[in-house]
């Protein structure tokens, strides 16, 4: 079953949701999360929307809560939770190889990478394309805004209510009620 749905997911998450003279295909971005249901690795709740062009794998362990979206080009891969409410703009790649958890109500703009590993590099007489890599579990909390191209490295703790601004690369825990700006990310405000 894994693999007919994969294949169905597939085909369909090519088809434009938008056709000719802009006339929207409304039903497709309903019918894609249904598809991508039918795996058993993947829990997908009611009123979730995936545009076109969402790449996934058959290996993911994918949980999306209700009323939550992700806009077209994103990849999301491995083990990843998503909370409800979300929403998940254009180009967005998030890697759950090491778990990936976003909080409900949380807002990912375009272009961000969301990583959970990383690689071991400290060894010169490895190459760096044989390092080991390091599995973390990476945590956004509920209710953050994170603004378009932004990195957050794996391990990472963002808690709730935070802001991560535009272009920011997130190395370390940011505290909830935060602002945070910068390479590296750095804290500059408190929401209030």
């Amino acid at each position: 079953m894994d693999d007919l749905a994969y294949f169905l997911y597939s085909f369909l998450s090519k088809i434009p949701d938008k056709i000719f003279f802009g006339i929207w295909f409304k039903k497709l971005v309903y019918i894609r999360p249904k598809i991508l249901n039918m795996m058993k690795n993947v829990n997908i709740e009611k009123n979730v929307k995936i545009y076109q062009n969402v790449k996934t794998n058959k290996k993911s362990c994918i949980r999306i809560k209700a009323d939550s979206t992700i806009k077209e080009n994103c990849i999301i891969i491995g083990n990843i939770n998503i909370g409800k409410n979300c929403n998940i703009l254009s180009n967005t790649k998030i890697d759950g190889s090491g778990e990936v958890v976003i909080g409900d109500n949380t807002h990912i703009g375009r272009e961000n990478d969301i990583f959970s590993h990383y690689h071991d590099i400290s060894d010169k007489n490895t190459l760096v394309n044989k390092s080991k890599e390091i599995y973390q579990k990476t945590i956004i909390g509920n209710n953050v805004m994170i603004f378009s191209r932004v990195g957050v490295m794996s391990g990472v703790t963002i808690e709730d209510n935070a802001v991560i601004a535009y272009g920011s690369v997130v190395t370390k825990n940011c505290e909830k009620n935060c602002v945070y700006a910068g390479c590296p990310a750095k804290k500059i405000g408190e929401r209030k």
